[in-house]
Parts: C-alpha cells; structure tokens; sequence
C-alpha cells in the first residue's frame, strides 16, 4: 500500500554507507520521510541531518538498498523493515502531481454552439491528466501520459470536427483541418516535448530520476498552457466556418 501523502514516516536501525548533507557516513541510522523533507538521524549522536525534497535528485531500491542522491552526494541505506515502503513513500513526496491548475482555469468552459466541439478538444487531455491522479508510482504515471498517443487522438478529433463541417466539400474540409492543425501547432510542440521528458524519465541515470520527473511535470503544465491557448484560435476558426464564410488562408 502506498503512503499517506503526510506524516512522518519512520525507519530505524539501518545501516548508512555514503555521503549525506557533507557528511561521511559508515554507521547505523534512523531515517525519517516527512511531507517535506527526508532526515537521516545519527542512532550514535542523535544529530538529525535533514535534506528537503527538492534537493534530493533522484533515488532507487534494488537488492533490498534504498539508495538517495543529491547533488555530488549519495547515500545508501540497508537493513531494517520495511525499506521498500521508505522508497515509496520518498517517490510519492518528491515527485508530487504536476499542477495544472492554472492551465485548467484557462480552458474554462464554452457554451453555445461551439460548447460540444469545446469539450470533445478537451476530453482526450483531461482523459490523460486523470490517469495522473491513481496511486501507480511514479513511472507508471510518466508512462500512462502518452503524448504520442494523445497527438494522434488529437489529429483525429479535428480531423473529424473537420469532416463534419464539410462532408461533402473535400477542399473545404482539408483547409479547415489545416487551420485547426495550424492552430494547434504549440499544443504539438507541448506535446514532444512532454514525449522527449518521458524517455528522459525512463532511461535516464537513478540518480537525476527526480530532476527529470520535474522537466516532465513542467512539461505537462505547459501542455496544458497551451492547450488552452490552442483552442482560443480554433473556436474563432470554428466560429467562422460555422457562419458561412470561407476559409481566408491568407489572413
């Protein structure tokens, strides 16, 4: 079961081996995963050496080692129970949902004639940000957002918008799809670079995992940015050809 998203969360009797907070550690520790921070405390001397979430670029458990890292540092943890549920919980806190809020808010909501074509431009993203919200660790999440995918569905909603509007009128059709396309070119652009962040994640060192999850969240606020920008312009160019009027490629 993964961790509470607060609380501290405690694990006694470990063996460190490694640096932590310019310290050389070859002794045995308490390490405490707070909301915030992650805390090495000495059993020894009682001297609680704490590195907050941001600071800690990446980490990994393989081989019942739970390995942090930080800049130029790292430090390994082994022995003791329940380490694995330390690595989750240290992976749920530092690479928290991305907030997109912000982007949300600028989507809003239409209504009137363009309120069905609002929501089907819509839905494949919030479709994709609420895969984000499950308990799945990190990776998967990173994963289950396909931008690839989620490009693809996006062609083929205006491709479809497109084709409803003029069935009947191939050109018609095509140079619509072509404004919205055009349209919509910074939401594709959000969309590979979300992509390229992905493979980052995936293939990149243990101890940057941390740094590029937070490349990839960036990106993901941004999509959505730009999502909402994108279709700020295809409901005017919508709005022009529900009207009547032909498609002015040269404005």
């Amino acid at each position: 079961m993964m961790p509470e998203p607060g609380g501290r969360l405690a694990f006694p009797a470990l063996t460190a081996r490694g640096r932590w907070r310019a310290r050389l550690l070859a002794e045995t520790v308490t390490l405490f995963v707070e909301s915030r921070e992650v805390v090495v405390r000495l059993d020894a001397s009682g001297e609680e050496l704490a590195a907050p979430m941001p600071a800690i670029r990446g980490a990994s458990w393989r081989a019942g080692t739970l390995a942090l890292h930080l800049t130029d540092e790292e430090l390994h943890l082994l022995g003791g129970d329940g380490l694995d549920l330390a690595w989750h919980a240290v992976i749920q806190r530092a690479c928290t949902l991305p907030e997109v809020a912000r982007g949300l808010r600028a989507i809003g909501a239409t209504f009137g004639p363009l309120a069905t074509a609002h929501d089907r431009f819509f839905t494949p993203i919030l479709q994709a940000r609420r895969r984000l919200e499950g308990d799945e660790p990190m990776p998967w999440k990173v994963a289950g957002f396909d931008a690839d995918t989620l490009a693809a569905r996006m062609r083929a909603t205006l491709a479809a918008m497109a084709l409803e509007r003029h069935a009947q009128s191939p050109p018609h059709r095509r140079a619509l799809e072509a404004e919205m396309l055009e349209a919509c070119e910074p939401l594709f652009r959000a969309l590979a670079l979300v992509a390229s962040s992905a493979r980052d994640v995936r293939d990149g060192d243990d101890a940057q995992l941390f740094v590029e999850w937070r490349r990839w969240a960036g990106a993901v606020r941004a999509l959505f940015v730009d999502a909402g920008r994108s279709w700020t312009t295809i409901a005017a160019v919508l709005a022009h050809a529900d009207r009547g009027f032909p498609i002015d490629r040269g404005r």
